[in-house]
């Protein structure tokens, strides 16, 4: 059973069902371990030959994320570091003291905030003595997205990209580079319509971002690493993900730590160098933050 699961995600395409069963690749990964050394022990040569085969194929997918990713040492690159703090700091949780403490603590240049409702809009607004410039919007009475940064924002905008929730788009000059971010909270894929509508939100991102190579998409993706459509997505779009070289970093549910699976990202494309990527502590959310050291190279001239 725990073979045929690990290789049913790769067929998510096909059914829904059986792309949900592609986010749980760490979990498959540790449990494997079991059966493969029972079988060691008690030299069951086919129960050991399936074992491997499942320990394996989930390692071929665990394991690429902790190999470190070279570009040079940053100290030979000319350019500006910049910090993204990100959080979902869920819809039925009104106590923003812990996530403003921890913005405070960081000091991140860029901050995204998910599932921000009208009320914690409000409490978020102490930030602007050290994030002057913000967007923000609701897409109903305890659902929305806020962005705020020290850097100015421009060409914002708050736009329907596919179904479901709208993102936050702006634009700020690093370096003499324009970086075009996008803040999204596509749908959890919990029933077939809500899964269109993630999956139609997804490609309509890559559409966006395609071709620029100074992107940053940001946000709680509601989809794994190992998903079919995740891979489709980051290929359409031109982007990667910060954690490659960190780590798998999980980050939802924080209430069932053992079954946490990596669904916030921070992507970036090419051009941009990624210096560090970690999840803060708990801040009263079922997702923890993201946080992400990022280096924008100068302008060439």
């Amino acid at each position: 059973m725990l073979t045929l699961l690990s290789l049913t995600g790769y067929f998510g395409l096909f059914n829904r069902h059986l792309e949900l069963t592609s986010h749980f690749k760490l979990q498959y990964l540790i449990v494997s371990f079991c059966p493969f050394f029972f079988f060691l022990f008690t030299r069951h040569s086919l129960g050991l030959g399936l074992s491997l085969f499942c320990l394996l194929i989930n390692l071929y997918d665990i394991a690429p994320w902790y190999f470190p990713q070279s570009f040079g040492s940053a100290n030979n690159i000319q350019g500006q570091k910049i910090r993204i703090l990100q959080s979902n700091v869920d819809k039925y949780h009104n106590n923003y003291a812990k996530v403003i403490s921890l913005v405070r603590e960081e000091k991140p240049d860029i901050a995204v905030f998910l599932e921000v409702g009208k009320t914690g809009a409000k409490k978020l607004e102490v930030l602007q003595d050290i994030l002057p410039y913000s967007i923000a919007h609701q897409d109903e009475e305890i659902d929305g997205t806020a962005l705020y940064s020290k850097l100015p924002l421009e060409n914002k905008a708050v736009k329907s990209l596919g179904k479901g929730r709208r993102s936050v788009l702006a634009d700020v000059t690093i370096q003499g580079n324009m970086i075009s971010l996008v803040a999204s909270h596509p749908s959890m894929a919990t029933g077939k319509a809500f899964f269109e509508e993630r999956n139609s939100q997804l490609d309509a991102i890559a559409v966006q971002v395609t071709n620029k190579k100074n992107s940053l998409v940001v946000g709680d993706l509601n989809v794994t690493m190992w998903s079919p459509y995740y891979k489709r997505f980051v290929s359409k779009a031109g982007l990667r993900n910060a954690r490659r070289g960190f780590g798998i970093l999980p980050t939802w549910p924080t209430y069932y730590p053992l079954l946490s699976i990596p669904i916030d990202h921070c992507l970036v494309g090419e051009d941009i160098k990624v210096l560090k990527i970690r999840t803060g502590r708990k801040v009263g959310s079922d997702h923890l933050p993201l946080i992400t050291d990022l280096l924008i190279p100068a302008k060439s001239t």
